[in-house]
């Protein structure tokens, strides 16, 4: 909301309590459908269930994921800024990592373990983060997918790599909040052993 790049912000959701502060934050509710509220549904079939439930036409959808706090207002507009100058139909955000990778085989994917190469002669990879998803509503339609025809990047900053899947996630996403999160002007600081994941809505 803050960013001010959106026509209009909405949260898809199947639980009251989430609904209730995404609307005390200013934010429009879609609650979702049975069937995108299960612990299979994939974030495209979530996209789905919105667009179809949604009259309100767009030509850019935004899927933000709330598991990548990190992501600053300022982000969304830069995105949106390229997907327009690159003339894409769709946009994934993605971080630059150092990192080699194996398979199970014991086979280097990316390098050559003869000629590794130095961390300051080497640029990197790129890697999706999941912060958010841009996507013609066109591309959508066609594809079916959040990723579709001409697909532009985004780079973010290197810490905005840690989402939140897992409990050692969360612990991680506690010292990295209080430094680099957005809380907007009318929350309150807090901890760092206090992570909030919304308005008024923490975790110990």
């Amino acid at each position: 909301i803050d960013s001010g790049a959106f026509g209009a912000v909405w949260v898809s959701t199947d639980d009251d309590e989430v609904a209730a502060v995404a609307k005390a934050s200013g934010a429009k509710v879609h609650m979702r459908s049975a069937a995108a509220s299960t612990d299979t549904a994939s974030s495209e079939s979530v996209l789905e269930d919105f667009v179809s439930s949604n009259k309100d036409e767009f030509d850019v959808i935004c899927m933000i994921q709330p598991t990548s706090p990190l992501t600053q207002p300022t982000d969304f507009a830069n995105a949106i800024a390229k997907l327009q100058e690159e003339k894409a139909d769709s946009l994934v955000t993605v971080v630059r990592t150092h990192r080699f990778h194996w398979n199970e085989a014991g086979e280097a994917l990316d390098y050559n373990p003869a000629k590794r190469p130095r961390r300051q002669d080497w640029q990197g990879q790129l890697v999706e983060n999941g912060a958010f998803y841009l996507t013609r509503a066109a591309t959508l339609k066609d594809t079916g997918s959040r990723l579709g025809g001409k697909i532009a990047h985004y780079e973010m900053p290197e810490h905005t790599y840690q989402e939140i899947d897992s409990q050692v996630d969360l612990e991680i996403m506690q010292k990295l909040a209080p430094k680099y999160g957005y809380f907007g002007a009318k929350i309150a600081p807090f901890e760092p052993n206090e992570f909030q994941i919304a308005p008024g809505v923490s975790v110990g």
